[in-house]
């Protein structure tokens, strides 16, 4: 214990040194830990505080968010609720459309199924009242259509009825000193019938009777055309007639007898002529004339169809 003491005192400052050091670490320590608790509280509470600011900021964002959106979330939902109404409208409309479809084959169906009845029925009842074909071809022979496909010639003439004439190009025309005769007659007096279509400038060349040359007995020479006699006759006459010829019917066309043209009674009139009652169908340049023949030109105001030729020149 003296032992102690003496060290104690010895040592004295040096223990209180160290008793100081050892406060000061104790103090320190034991403020140190507050320290540390203190600061993590505050760690601790401001992380909260963080926590709660960012949960806040995130409810306002998302508050923000759905204050934005829902509009858009509102129309798109009502575009929905449209497309959705349009769907099912379509929809119902197509199932309409579909049944009136549908009923409709169905009539027609039932229709044509009632048709085709009626037709076995008519079928069955023909074919007890009809004979065999066997006995039909033995009674009834088949008729072949007489119609023949019609062929013109390089100067667009249509076949030429049986038992008239054949037209004899003028370039082949052959004339002999032969004297024939032959009737001859100029005459106008459709025009008479439709005075109101005429030219009123040329009512005067149009005679009472409609008689421009009366019927004569004409001499001409064997291989002539009526063309050839209709020059001679006009010139021994005084009578007006104004010609042209044309290529690709290889005939003169008479444009004007008497000063009385064509059209000058309505777009369907001009000058025809007819050879004992039969309207050639080629140029009158074409037509050799026999001896006895009875020619008559004559002008229509309707394409021939008042004056017997009906246009089509032939039977």
């Amino acid at each position: 214990m003296e032992k102690l003491k003496k060290f104690v005192k010895k040592n004295q400052v040096l223990l209180i040194a160290v008793c100081v050091c050892i406060a000061a670490l104790t103090a320190t320590f034991f403020a140190g830990g507050n320290l540390s608790d203190s600061k993590v509280q505050t760690a601790s509470t401001a992380s909260s505080i963080s926590t709660t600011s960012a949960d806040t900021e995130t409810t306002s964002v998302s508050a923000t968010e759905k204050i934005t959106q829902s509009p858009t979330d509102s129309t798109k939902s009502n575009k929905d609720n449209k497309n959705k109404k349009d769907k099912k409208d379509n929809k119902n409309s197509e199932d309409k459309k579909n049944s009136k479809v549908s009923s409709q084959n169905s009539s027609s169906s039932s229709v044509e199924k009632s048709e085709k009845t009626e037709q076995v029925s008519g079928n069955s009842t023909s074919d007890k009242k009809k004979p065999s074909s066997s006995s039909n071809s033995s009674s009834k022979p088949n008729k072949k259509n007489d119609v023949q496909p019609t062929t013109q010639d390089k100067y667009k003439t249509d076949p030429v009825p049986s038992g008239k004439p054949k037209p004899v190009e003028p370039q082949e025309q052959e004339t002999k000193d032969t004297n024939l005769y032959c009737t001859f007659t100029i005459t106008c007096s459709t025009i008479l019938n439709n005075i109101d279509d005429l030219d009123p400038e040329k009512i005067e060349l149009v005679p009472k009777d409609g008689i421009i040359f009366k019927k004569q007995k004409i001499q001409f020479k064997e291989g002539e055309s009526v063309f050839d006699v209709l020059k001679r006759v006009c010139m021994d006459n005084n009578i007006h007639m104004e010609s042209s010829w044309t290529p690709m019917y290889n005939s003169a066309y008479i444009e004007g007898i008497n000063n009385l043209y064509e059209f000058d009674c309505g777009s369907l009139s001009g000058w025809m002529y007819k050879v004992n009652e039969w309207f050639p169908n080629y140029g009158c340049s074409r037509y050799e004339l026999k001896n006895g023949d009875d020619v008559v030109w004559c002008y229509t105001c309707d394409l021939g169809y008042d004056v017997g030729g009906g246009y089509a020149t032939g039977e």
